[in-house]
């Protein structure tokens, strides 16, 4: 499958003999409004993908973290068309989440703002459709916070996507960031 060129993954690797986890984030600009359904397809193509990478080391993990550009809190109908096909995605791909879960993945979806603040965000441990938290800045919310502070590596990874210096490069420059 061609990778439509607002779609671009990053990939991040954590050293340890006893646990190895490998952070993934697909970063996705809507700004030009193109196809979810294909560009969802992507998606699950890279995470297709990235398992089979990760699945020649042992016991890996991988956190998975998409991150959406490119749409504003306040559009609200197009929020919902790109949750109603991050939902198609799992539907269309059924054996995805198993496969996911058999590794002990950790899957979430980050919507970014103008200001690089994370907005709205689903994280995703035992099954893709978790705990959807939203907020003017999701980083400040009391359940952000409290998973932060439960210090288990996959949910890390996956809080990490909306770091900061994750998300510098945003907004229309993807291809030069990713």
């Amino acid at each position: 499958m061609d990778i439509p060129p607002h779609v671009r993954a990053r990939g991040y690797e954590r050293d340890s003999p006893d646990d190895p986890l490998f952070g993934r984030y697909i970063r996705i600009d809507l700004a030009e409004r193109p196809d979810l359904e294909l560009t969802f397809d992507a998606v699950a193509h890279m995470v297709v993908y990235g398992q089979q990478a990760s699945e020649v080391v042992p016991f890996s993990r991988v956190a998975w973290a998409v991150l959406v550009f490119g749409i504003e809190p306040h559009e609200r109908e197009r929020i919902a068309e790109v949750q109603n096909q991050y939902s198609a995605m799992w539907e269309r791909y059924p054996n995805l989440w198993p496969k996911l879960r058999e590794r002990e993945c950790v899957f979430s979806v980050w919507f970014v703002d103008r200001a690089t603040r994370p907005f709205l965000g689903c994280l995703c441990d035992e099954n893709p459709w978790d705990v959807w938290a939203s907020g003017r800045d999701v980083r400040e919310e009391r359940f952000f916070r409290k998973l932060l502070s439960s210090r288990q590596p996959p949910i890390l990874m996956a809080l990490n996507a909306v770091h900061p210096a994750e998300l510098r490069g945003s907004w229309g420059t993807l291809g030069q960031a990713a």
